[in-house]
């Protein structure tokens, strides 16, 4: 299990290394029983709609939890075991987007408290980069799993809807483990209900501003006819009949703050 000392994260931990590069455990476990661990872990600490439309974490309650947290620490051994290379497509999709997320959220209740993901980096720069998971033998990153494996050989805009940053703007963590024989449907329901939220597109007087999701990765949308005619598939009656209308893209936001259960 790896240990992290919140801010000082980056003074003490290598460069390198596996998230569970302590233990050398691997585990011979099906997919639905792999799901049966991530979903408790979301049943129990997962809050749907708490700030308006947006899913908040407990990472408090789960730092707190030894057991818990050593069944999140024992998930994502049983993630790093599995050979990707022999998955179908929706299988190896699912696996890498639940390994992204269980990670974030691992890393996060391991630093907590903080503020912001980006915290965990110097100058504001995220933990992104840091190769600490181990994939088919080999340490990569999260950025690895999101732009190299994901992003480039997948070519989905709606990759977009299943990668939680642990960010107000980012879209929801859902409820439920992503799984390979219901992928599509899914990933637009998801796609629905970030599209119709203020985090990702709000309708203003001069225009619309867009989550910088749809900026950054343009290019990834591009397939499906551009942003604007992406959301089109996905917008409400209001959004769909502004963008018909005409309506442009004015700006941009990314609300950077942690997607933590308040108090308030």
């Amino acid at each position: 299990m790896f240990i992290f000392q919140s801010v000082l994260f980056f003074l003490i931990y290598p460069l390198t290394g596996s998230i569970n590069s302590v233990q050398e455990i691997h585990y011979n476990k099906t997919p639905a029983q792999l799901e049966n661990n991530w979903s408790f872990i979301l049943d129990k600490y997962l809050q749907q709609g708490v700030i308006g439309d947006v899913n908040e974490f407990d990472y408090r309650r789960l730092k707190k939890n030894t057991q818990d947290k050593k069944i999140l620490d024992n998930y994502l051994l049983s993630l790093e075991s599995i050979n990707t290379k022999i998955l179908s497509n929706n299988k190896a999709i699912a696996h890498y987007a639940n390994l992204y997320n269980a990670v974030t959220v691992k890393l996060i209740t391991d630093n907590y408290p903080i503020k912001s993901i980006r915290k965990l980096g110097p100058l504001n720069s995220g933990p992104w980069k840091r190769k600490i998971i181990k994939l088919n033998g080999e340490l990569v990153s999260l950025d690895d799993i999101e732009h190299k494996i994901l992003r480039s050989q997948y070519l989905s805009p709606y990759i977009h809807y299943m990668l939680n940053c642990a960010s107000i703007s980012c879209p929801n963590l859902q409820a439920t483990p992503w799984k390979a024989d219901s992928l599509e449907a899914d990933q637009l329901t998801a796609a629905t209900e970030y599209i119709n939220s203020s985090r990702a597109v709000t309708l203003k007087k001069n225009g619309l501003r867009l989550s910088s999701i749809y900026k950054w990765f343009k290019e990834d949308f591009e397939n499906d006819g551009g942003v604007l005619d992406h959301i089109l598939k996905h917008a409400n009656k209001d959004l769909k009949n502004a963008i018909k209308k005409g309506v442009k893209i004015k700006s941009y936001n990314y609300d950077w703050t942690l997607n933590d259960v308040t108090d308030n």
